[in-house]
């Protein structure tokens, strides 16, 4: 059986400076701790387990933030501190834009998620059991495939990048404010491997989805149609020219019931919170109408 990992229950972020000061710049600090208050965040939700965060004083030499997690166990918590010191530490394989695994994740059901956490038994570990490093190894690859961790290390490194005062910084596990470990460490010319060169996703290309048509475009033009679709409004251009050239015609008309089922792309990017927002959607085939009980396909 593979070696247990060491207990611990806090983390200590460590910036080192160029000079010999302890300060920081204040705007800076706050928003480096955001974007890693919300990789502990997307680490626990990921897990399914639940956990809360306490801020300890700041400490000088050059400066040191510390945080101590609180949850339902010591177990839970040591897997988490761990988990958190590889990802906010460890170089990622791919840093241009979001691993192919990351954008395939997007894509799983609730269903598959939960069967991928069910083989690790999280939910149920004791207190002070033992967490093996297949455990911790298997749980980092799940959290590594939450794209928003990616997209908040990248914020977090890109700021500190900018901040011509670090040198370095390195993270450091505690046990009651205890060192556990050796700190892990990311010298100023390695920040550029954690940033993400892109903010665009590969297009969704969707088959065979219903759009509740609220109005149509019914001029020549890349005049854009409105609809219902994945309990949201969107706007989309019709690109079935056939299709297209009937409704301009008067061969199709409107009511309050007429959806189309259709073949559609949709363009993506990730805003500023870290969100996936849709910047574009274009229907490239139109295969059905639907009007009350009546189907016409084309």
């Amino acid at each position: 059986m593979m070696n247990s990992i060491e207990k611990s229950n806090g983390l200590q972020f460590h910036y080192y400076f160029k000079d010999s000061s302890h300060s920081i710049n204040s705007l800076l600090r706050n928003e480096c701790e955001k974007e890693l208050l919300y990789i502990f965040k997307e680490i626990s939700e990921t897990l399914g387990l639940q956990l809360e965060l306490e801020t300890l004083p700041a400490e000088e030499g050059g400066f040191k933030e510390t945080w101590k997690f609180l949850g339902k166990n010591s177990a839970q918590i040591s897997l988490v501190v761990a988990i958190a010191a590889i990802v906010i530490s460890r170089f990622p394989i791919e840093n241009k834009e979001l691993t192919s695994l990351q954008i395939e994740n997007l894509k799983l059901d609730n269903e598959l998620k939960r069967k991928e956490l069910e083989k690790l038994n999280l939910e149920f570990l004791q207190d002070d059991e033992e967490i093996s490093q297949e455990t911790l190894i298997d749980s980092v690859e799940i959290v590594n495939k939450n794209y928003k961790v990616s997209w908040r290390k990248s914020n977090l490194y890109k700021k500190l990048n900018n901040y011509q005062k670090v040198e370095y910084i390195d993270v450091l596990r505690l046990q009651d404010e205890k060192p556990v470990g050796t700190p892990r460490k990311v010298h100023k010319n390695e920040f550029s491997k954690f940033i993400l060169r892109s903010d665009e996703l590969p297009k969704l290309e969707l088959e065979n989805v219903k759009i509740d048509v609220i109005s149509p475009a019914i001029k020549r033009g890349k005049f854009r149609w409105k609809g219902f679709y994945d309990n949201s409004i969107i706007n989309f251009l019709m690109n079935d020219y056939d299709f297209s050239n009937k409704v301009i015609n008067g061969q199709i008309h409107f009511s309050n019931r007429y959806s189309i089922e259709v073949e559609m792309d949709q363009e993506r990017k990730i805003n500023q919170d870290g969100n996936i927002i849709v910047t574009n959607s274009t229907v490239s085939k139109v295969n059905a109408s639907i009007e009350g009980e009546t189907r016409i396909e084309y």
